[in-house]
């Protein structure tokens, strides 16, 4: 339950990461993570936080489909990691 509240919050930090992206681009290694350079990124990350999100409140009410999406969104949010770990590396 625990992990559970711990996901959520880091979901809904990275929910408000996102806004603040959307509205002042933030520098990562010379590139700016900002909708002009890097909105596909952006897309994703907010599709993923809300898999997130959706996944930790479900699983906390004990539903058969938090269960089933929990695991998967934290895969996402590393996949999704990784993407964007890639892109900075550029």
């Amino acid at each position: 339950m625990i992990l559970c509240r711990i996901t959520m919050a880091f979901g809904l930090l990275n929910a408000l990461l996102l806004l603040i992206a959307t509205l002042m681009p933030l520098p990562f290694n010379g590139l700016e993570y900002g909708w002009s350079q890097a909105s596909s990124l952006m897309i994703l990350q907010g599709i993923v936080t809300a898999a997130m999100i959706y996944a930790a409140s479900e699983k906390l009410r004990g539903s058969d489909i938090g269960l089933k999406a929990f695991p998967a969104s934290i895969m996402s949010y590393v996949l999704w990691l990784c993407m964007f770990l890639r892109w900075v590396a550029q």
